[in-house]
């Protein structure tokens, strides 16, 4: 049951040619092809207007005034038949934007369906199966199993019938007059699409709700069927494919291992009908390719989740990329902040070349996906500068200006395998391919270690192997049971939107924030300052992994601090989320427990740019100061931070300590504070690099006697 409007509605009964389906202007070709084949003449485009909704008897009687009692009408209509379905086996049929969108909320909203077709059963079934959306229909009523057709009310009385309603319980759709006046004469509630006719006065009279195009109905459709809460982890995507392609610029732990799954559940009714990724990684992109899908692991569930219907793409291939960024109808940027300068030079080739290819703006909505407060800021800067060298000025802020830029904030740890750890998963599907069928693997094994490139050896092997898969791949085969694992993800399922894209309206696995920058901001501390601190304490005591480093009681204990001081300093700084941080740091430390494939190392990369003024660890290290709380274990983390940048080979001491002052500088105008501050955390970070002190004593130092 739906409520709609003013109606309570349980059933919808759908026109086919003209309502569903663009085929009217395809029947007007191929029946004026039919005509001049077999009379010579053409039907005329007035009389093919007045046949709009008739029946084929009604269609015949017509053509009998029109062009003499002995014309060969059902001949003409046969070849006709056959054109149409020569055109439609070869390119498919003409779907109107925003039906399977409409059909896949009508259904899941309970209501009993049905098909009331002027055409013949034969043809009416193809096109509902070539389409693949007889699965939404209940019942057909065609026109070739009616007494009298269009306008005459029978076929949608008796389609009402057949699915245990009265008309007046079903939505009736309809494109043509006589197929309105049929609905309307049988007592339905009636929709009018506008197709090749205009409706006139009489037509208008009779629709109780027009609407120029099927997608204007599903905007006003949107605000009455339910908006489907947040999945489950194991919920499955939507089985229907709607008309929309989307992008991931960066297929990599964000972009691969959490992206894709949010664009496969997209609103829970129906999914895009295609996903491009674009990565750098040739392995990566040649095993997806070749398997037509992998995998997401979900170690804590003992969960791998399918992601398929994904074309990898290769971000070096300028072409490509511009490609998706033409046909996409949103674009999720998940690129490392380091490179967004040069991507930005990428993005703006996509946009423009967007530009250039649309008659009429099509906004294109993009997700900013980059781990950063004020993202979209830096974004924006960096892609206007590089459109500014392609065209003018002015048309580069138009271009930006006329899309929907939204920040965002993810909330869920990720990895991706590392390409040895790819190869070696290559290696064994294969073999196991190979002993199914049943042949002998004589060749020796590549040594493997835990590395991440791949020696020439093993490039051309894992190039003979991914090919071999393809070759061999067949709908059915052991290769559907094999999958390719290649993240690792936490189950933390939303994603933070900046409410700013009218598509965003009912995404699934999304939460739609007016105010994104607190969203941002308790993530960026919460979250990334105390994993990044916990990674470079946990590595400096010789833990290779963040859950592993948890299984040591000092790292635990040390985490535990840090979330305990953080979470107060947010709690004043955004107290309008205060009751939201206890869950948020839980959250954390639950993914944290269970990531046993996330590499310390990875989480702790960069550290001397997660160790600026404004970001993750003095940016709570400031907060704490301002509010005259402590702030003993963040200045221990920034500690350890400078010391695992030196030891990682990131810089040297002295320009760590130089990094260190200029910080400080920033964070706080008290002179003494600063001096204060900057001699205690500088003779730590050198006592520990000169191994004069130990982590162990770093962990016991009581900083407030020393600051006070």
């Amino acid at each position: 049951m739906l409520e709609f409007k003013n109606h309570i509605i349980h059933g919808a009964i759908f026109d086919m040619d003209g309502t569903m389906f663009d085929t009217e202007r395809l029947r007007f070709q191929t029946l004026q092809q039919a005509s001049r084949e077999l009379i010579g003449v053409e039907f005329s485009q007035d009389y093919l207007m007045q046949c709009l909704g008739l029946s084929a008897r009604s269609a015949e009687q017509l053509a009998k005034e029109r062009y003499g009692q002995d014309v060969p009408y059902a001949d003409i209509r046969q070849r006709a038949d056959v054109l149409e379905l020569e055109y439609v086996r070869q390119h498919g049929v003409p779907i109107k934007a925003g039906l399977l969108q409409v059909l896949e909320r009508l259904r899941k909203a309970g209501l009993k369906m049905a098909v009331a077709t002027s055409s013949r059963r034969a043809i009416a079934e193809e096109y509902l199966i070539n389409a693949n959306i007889y699965k939404f229909f209940d019942v057909l009523v065609c026109g070739d199993e009616v007494k009298k057709g269009k306008p005459h009310p029978e076929i949608f009385i008796n389609a009402a019938q057949k699915i245990n309603l009265s008309a007046q319980q079903c939505l009736m759709f309809e494109d043509s007059e006589n197929g309105l006046r049929s609905a309307f004469d049988a007592g339905g509630i009636t929709v009018l699409f506008k197709d090749i006719k205009t409706p006139n006065d009489s037509m208008l009279a009779q629709a109780q709700h027009y609407y120029e195009c099927i997608e204007d109905f599903l905007t006003e459709l949107n605000q009455f069927v339910p908006i489907l809460s947040m999945p489950e982890l194991d919920t499955a995507f939507p089985q229907t494919h709607n008309l929309l392609t989307v992008g991931i610029h960066g297929f990599g732990a964000i972009g691969g291992g959490y992206l894709a799954q949010v664009l496969s559940h997209w609103d829970g009714y129906t999914r895009p009908k295609k996903i491009i990724a674009s990565t750098r990684n040739p392995l990566y992109r040649s095993a997806v390719n070749a398997f037509g899908t992998y995998s997401i692991r979900y170690g804590q569930n003992s969960f791998d989740q399918r992601i398929d219907n994904m074309q990898v793409i290769d971000a070096h291939d300028l072409e490509q990329m511009q490609n998706m960024y033409v046909e996409s109808s949103l674009i999720a940027v998940c690129v490392p902040e380091e490179a967004l300068l040069s991507e930005a030079e990428v993005i703006a080739q996509g946009l423009y070349a967007r530009h250039l290819a649309d008659e009429q703006p099509n906004p294109l909505t993009v997700l900013i996906v980059l781990n950063k407060v004020g993202a979209k800021q830096l974004f924006s800067e960096y892609v206007l500068r590089s459109l500014t060298t392609i065209c003018d000025p002015q048309t580069a802020q138009n271009i930006l200006d006329q899309h929907y830029i939204c920040d965002t904030v993810v909330n869920r740890m990720v990895s991706k395998l590392s390409d040895q750890k790819l190869y070696r998963q290559l290696r064994i599907k294969y073999n196991i391919f190979k002993q199914y069928q049943l042949d002998e693997e004589d060749s020796a094994l590549v040594g493997l270690d835990d590395s991440t490139a791949l020696n020439h050896e093993q490039e051309q092997q894992a190039g003979l192997y991914i090919e071999d898969l393809r070759r061999n791949f067949q709908p059915s085969h052991i290769l559907q049971s094999m999958d390719l694992v290649l993240f690792n993800a936490e189950t933390d399922m939303p994603l933070y939107v900046e409410n700013k894209s009218p598509l965003l309206a009912k995404m699934r696995q999304m939460i739609l924030v007016d105010d994104i920058a607190s969203i941002q901001l308790i993530k960026n501390r919460l979250w990334n300052g105390v994993h990044a601190m916990t990674a470079w304490y946990a590595s400096l005591r010789g833990h290779a992994t963040i859950g592993v480093a948890l299984s040591d009681a000092a790292v635990s204990k040390f985490m535990q601090q840090l979330l305990a001081q953080i979470k107060l300093g947010l709690s004043l700084q955004v107290p309008q989320h205060a009751s939201e941080l206890t869950r948020l740091a839980q959250s954390f430390t639950d993914s944290c427990a269970n990531a046993y494939q996330d590499p310390c190392v990875r989480v702790g990369r960069d550290p001397l740019r997660k160790l600026a003024y404004h970001e993750r660890v003095f940016g709570s290290l400031s907060t704490l100061l301002q509010h005259d709380v402590a702030f003993d274990m963040v200045l221990k983390g920034a500690v350890l931070g400078y010391v695992y940048a030196v030891e990682q080979a990131e810089c040297e001491q002295v320009e760590a300590l130089l990094h260190l002052q200029m910080q400080l500088k920033h964070i706080t105008p008290d002179v003494a504070l600063y001096e204060l501050l900057y001699d205690e955390m500088s003779r730590l970070i050198s006592q520990l690099l000169n191994g004069k002190i130990s982590l162990q004593y770093l962990m016991r130092q009581d900083f407030s006697q020393v600051l006070n």
